[in-house]
């Protein structure tokens, strides 16, 4: 009687043969793997897998040789996917081949922009370009055009057309001999001091100064009119007082404004005097020592009375309008203005010797 037992529950290990023989299959499904994604590693999205040098392509021999040349680019501004490659087979019998770089275009330069070098990949092959050259038009420069200057009429609000010194003001602001006004007032009624007196003397007279010059103890380096007053003084216009003063605030009498021009122009007597002064009403006014002078400037056409041409009024404050008169007068006298046509203006008269 036999007995029969049941089938053990362990496993016979495997033969050494057997496990050489897996190896051996597994190794060869993998080299075939490995060579099909290698032939066309696009198919199973293997593109950027890295293989052991074993596992690569085979070197290419002449026989089988192959140039890997890229598909150009259309746009370098932005990253696209490598190019692919075509396989343009090789003469036989030809020398190795090295692969060619990759020929980068140079991007257009704009019209009117600066010209800036495109900076090609590390490594790639820039084929240089020559720039078109472009002529820049030449400026333009236009000169401006200076403005023209404002003419127009000289006008005083407390001063009418019809005033009769107004051709004698007018044209002396115009020269800017009188420029101490404002608010569009002449004031021509109002008194005329030495100091001003002494202003436009200055300004109406380029005569040389032959005098010597005076220090008044009453004209101090700080006074506005002192340099006036004295090339007033040394041109021969005006003199001093007593004591060495000037008086420089003191209202100016109409016969040492008559003086002074007589003076200055250096009006010579002529004839006699006494004659001469016969043209006025109230020439026993005049001071002696004045008489000459003003014998000369009514010779000369200097003299100017208003509102009677016979009332000579020494002793009289001169007026702003009065002085202007008799200065426009004393420079048509020397040729520097024309003379002016007016009844106030005590004509020339003949003396009996």
């Amino acid at each position: 009687m036999s007995s029969s037992q049941p089938p053990s529950g362990e496993r016979n290990p495997l033969g050494f043969d057997e496990l050489i023989a897996i190896l051996v299959a597994f190794g060869t499904m993998g080299t075939i793997f490995f060579w099909a994604t290698s032939k066309n590693p696009n198919q199973f999205g293997m593109r950027n897998w890295q293989f052991p040098a074993v596992f690569s392509a085979p070197a290419v021999t002449p026989g089988n040789s192959t140039i890997l040349t890229p598909l150009p680019s259309s746009d370098l501004r932005s990253p696209a996917p490598a190019p692919a490659t075509k396989l343009i087979p090789s003469q036989p019998n030809a020398a190795l081949i090295a692969p060619i770089v990759p020929i980068v275009p140079i991007a257009p330069v704009a019209p009117l922009g600066p010209i800036l070098p495109a900076i090609p990949p590390q490594g790639a092959i820039v084929v240089p370009q020559t720039p078109i050259a472009r002529e820049t038009p030449p400026a333009i420069i236009t000169k401006p055009k200076a403005p023209k200057p404002k003419v127009g009429p000289v006008t005083f609000s407390d001063m009418p057309d019809k005033y009769w010194a107004r051709p004698f003001i007018v044209a002396l602001v115009d020269r800017q001999i009188f420029t101490d006004f404002t608010d569009d007032k002449f004031r021509p009624d109002e008194p005329m001091t030495r100091a001003e007196l002494a202003r436009l003397i200055e300004r109406m007279s380029d005569k040389k100064e032959t005098r010597k010059p005076i220090n008044f103890e009453d004209v101090k380096d700080k006074n506005p009119a002192a340099s006036a007053i004295d090339g007033s003084v040394q041109k021969g216009f005006l003199k001093g007082y007593p004591n060495n003063e000037f008086r420089p605030t003191k209202d100016v009498p109409r016969v040492e404004v008559i003086v002074a021009l007589a003076s200055g122009l250096n009006l010579k007597k002529e004839g006699n005097s006494t004659k001469i002064l016969q043209v006025y009403t109230d020439r026993q006014k005049v001071p002696k020592w004045a008489v000459d002078k003003v014998a000369a400037a009514t010779k000369a056409g200097i003299v100017v009375n208003h509102p009677k041409p016979t009332l000579l009024q020494p002793n009289k404050t001169a007026t702003r309008a009065e002085v202007a008169a008799m200065i426009y007068q004393a420079m048509a006298k020397k040729g520097k203005v024309p003379a002016k046509p007016s009844k106030y203006v005590i004509k020339q008269v003949k003396s009996s010797k």
